[in-house]
């Protein structure tokens, strides 16, 4: 999509469609903003209303370490969601419009916003075969993302920036530092703010080393195995920086785990559709994806094609809608 065929809301656009931001709609909140549902008009006739995903930046956010330019980060994203090559993902969030240079900043999705997979990650709603193709589906967008001549890197992925819809379809709805090697280089403030965000990589913490392909290997771990084992953390409910997430998890995950076994909860193995192979070679995946030292961690392509040789994708079949973009679903086998 054109940028310039996005829809410009105004504040008193965004209160209308929110109830004034009230705290019933409000889905979740990350690092420097809050989610809202919202419906918005649409139709030819103007009266049909459509169900949206309204992100305001939040000014007062407690995570907010430095003072940072929230027009410039709108303007970043509106700039990498219409951008060719991304534009159109299924596992990126789409883009209705934006409102900017008011009295607040935000974008407008086209989603229909159930919850968080954070929030989610320790509910019953979310059953075995809807867990694995949400993994599936973030891997996907991770090995497309990784797999450009000069691989782009989200660099703040945790549970709290993926929405699912109300067909438990997965949507990253925040970008991080995408934008820098798609759109260019951003602003040397906004790009120190961010480092706050990452999902952490204790190895390259430690060595000091530039964010890599195999640090999002990890973070992706991270939360295959919180979602398998229905673990989560509260400081990533609030949006704050999420590196005690990570630790805790993989921690946990590495004193618990036997070669051989498995880390799925007790109440998913009852699930429809699990079968005790997937369970062991799903939590095989996310222990090698948490290994500490990158080389010996898998690639996103690996993680795919591991994901999608588990029995439940092998035998219950292929009932994606027959249409998809090539450009990101070359080898796509959903569920």
């Amino acid at each position: 999509m054109d940028s310039a065929k996005l829809q410009v809301f105004t504040l008193e656009d965004l209160k209308a469609c929110t109830n004034s931001f009230n705290k019933k709609n409000q889905v979740g909140a990350i690092q420097f903003a809050k989610l809202y549902r919202a419906k918005i008009k649409g139709g030819k006739s103007g009266t049909e209303a459509r169900d949206v995903l309204v992100k305001i930046w939040d000014k007062k956010s407690e995570s907010m370490a430095l003072r940072y330019d929230e027009v410039l980060m709108v303007e970043e994203e509106v700039e990498l969601l219409t951008n060719p090559m991304l534009n159109g993902h299924p596992t990126l969030a789409k883009l209705i419009g934006y409102c900017c240079g008011e009295e607040v900043e935000g974008v407008v999705y086209d989603l229909s916003p159930r919850d968080t997979l954070h929030n989610l990650i320790v509910k019953d709603d979310l059953n075995w075969p809807q867990r694995i193709n949400v993994m599936l589906e973030l891997a996907r967008l991770l090995k497309f993302l990784h797999g450009q001549d000069k691989p782009h890197l989200v660099f703040n992925i945790n549970a709290s920036h993926i929405m699912l819809d109300w067909d438990f379809k997965p949507k990253l709805i925040d970008f991080g530092q995408m934008s820098k090697r798609i759109i260019g280089e951003v602003s040397t403030q906004n790009r120190q703010i961010r480092i706050l965000t990452h999902c952490i990589d204790p190895s390259s913490t430690l060595r000091g080393v530039e964010w890599e392909t195999s640090s999002e290997v990890f973070s992706f771990g991270v939360i295959l195995l919180g979602l398998i084992a229905k673990r989560t953390s509260d400081l990533e409910k609030q949006g704050k920086p999420d590196l005690l997430l990570n630790n805790l998890i993989h921690i946990w995950a590495k004193m618990e785990y036997k070669p051989q076994c498995s880390l799925v909860h007790k109440s998913l193995q009852e699930d429809w559709g699990y079968h005790p192979e997937d369970g062991v070679a799903i939590t095989e995946l996310g222990m090698h994806c948490i290994e500490f030292f990158p080389r010996n961690r898998p690639t996103m392509k690996d993680a795919v094609e591991r994901l999608e040789s588990l029995h439940i994708f092998r035998h219950i079949g292929d009932s994606r809608p027959h249409k998809r973009d090539k450009r990101f679903h070359d080898d796509a086998m959903c569920m």
